[in-house]
């Protein structure tokens, strides 16, 4: 858990805002080599509070976010769950990628909306290093309606979701993530993948303290929909002992001015629901109005790593005083500029403030990746169920 006497009440703001990047000194994300990256940078706050600042790198953008848990973690529910970003930025970066098939073939869209069903599965012992994340394939109903016959919109949308949505091909790609680890400042051996791009990068200090907002206006990009989380019921995700289903819940929409309305909920185990706005990037030929798809993706496996790194310390009742990443996703980019259909990888730089031997710092992030939901979805290749209404 967090031991970050911070918390998002404390802090005052929205829960999400883009972000004014002067005097945050942020490194230079400019595409090169023919890859788009995104950096996550997130810190834990108090209990299963966390919060990050994404920057977009094809534009500069760049964005803060919230997160919470529910009551299975002994959440406080103020924010959206680490997985609610993840089954947002899939949603959204799809319906963008069908916007664009179809508009690459002189489709007009009249209306656009999918429902999405995520499951994941967690099973074996925390304490006797056996529990494990999994994934089960995710299921998509798409409506369109426009001007082309239902079987013309149906291979615009498994094109679109085989062929060029970055998002959802990290479901269906096998993909290798790669680490760095410092206790208490030192650089620890990782037996894994390294996170070569990020092994000389230093933790900015007081950067979320250098947060401000770009602007106050317009809505709110993220906000609480419906409060259904009972706050009595057990903390399920603490017990030792794990055999069960998480089943998130995504229902996308393209509003009349463009920007795409995600609402999320968790059905298994019951959880409130959260409204998220998306936006394409300047890049992709949107107003950046709110993160696009691939920065809530980004979101969802930071946050969700870092869930499991503070509940799996909690657990095992190791002494960690604080934690942080700096997170990279990469993904190619095509000739016209936009996210090509191949993930190139995560990397991840953990930094642990404990009283532990190194040994146990390096099991903390083994087990964290181990039991992260997004993590497993990332190297496990699954299929995508996928059906229409027209």
């Amino acid at each position: 858990m967090g031991t970050n006497k911070q918390s998002i009440e404390s802090i005052g703001h929205a829960l999400a805002f883009a972000v004014e990047p002067g005097g945050l000194n942020l490194e230079n994300l400019l595409p090169e080599d023919g890859a788009l990256r995104i950096r996550t940078t997130a810190r834990a706050l108090t209990g299963m509070q966390k919060e990050a600042i994404i920057q977009h790198g094809p534009t500069g953008a760049v964005w803060r976010v919230v997160c919470d848990e529910g009551p299975w973690l002994n959440g406080t529910d103020l924010a959206p769950f680490p997985l609610a970003f993840f089954a947002a930025g899939l949603a959204a970066s799809l319906l963008s990628q069908i916007l664009g098939e179809a508009g690459d073939r002189g489709v007009g869209i009249d209306s656009l909306s999918l429902v999405q069903d995520n499951f994941f599965t967690m099973e074996g012992s925390a304490l006797r290093g056996t529990m494990a994340a999994g994934v089960q394939p995710m299921q998509v109903n798409i409506s369109l309606q426009g001007n082309a016959t239902a079987a013309e919109f149906e291979d615009i949308a498994k094109t679109a979701l085989r062929d060029r949505c970055p998002a959802v091909r990290c479901l269906q790609e096998a993909l290798a993530s790669g680490f760095t680890i410092r206790a208490n400042d030192e650089d620890l051996p990782w037996s894994g993948e390294a996170a070569t791009h990020l092994a000389d990068v230093a933790f900015p200090v007081g950067l979320f303290d250098r947060i401000r907002p770009a602007s106050t206006a317009g809505a709110a990009i993220i906000r609480k929909t419906g409060s259904d989380a009972n706050s009595n019921a057990p903390a399920v995700g603490l017990k030792t002992e794990q055999k069960r289903i998480v089943h998130v819940h995504t229902e996308g929409m393209i509003r009349d001015d463009g920007m795409k309305s995600i609402k999320v909920q968790c059905i298994q185990p019951q959880g409130s629901c959260f409204q998220m706005l998306s936006d394409d990037s300047r890049a992709a030929g949107g107003q950046e109005r709110a993160p696009d798809g691939l920065a809530y993706l980004a979101a969802g496996v930071a946050f969700c790593f870092m869930t499991q790194i503070g509940r799996y310390a909690q657990i095992t009742r190791q002494k960690l005083n604080g934690y942080r990443i700096i997170q990279d996703t990469t993904h190619p980019l095509s000739r016209n500029g936009k996210p090509g259909s191949d993930p190139l990888g995560v990397e991840t730089l953990v930094s642990v403030d404990t009283e532990e031997p190194p040994e146990k710092s390096i099991k903390l992030v083994q087990m964290g990746e181990q039991t992260c939901y997004v993590h497993a979805a990332f190297r496990t290749a699954v299929e995508t169920e996928i059906s229409f209404h027209t």
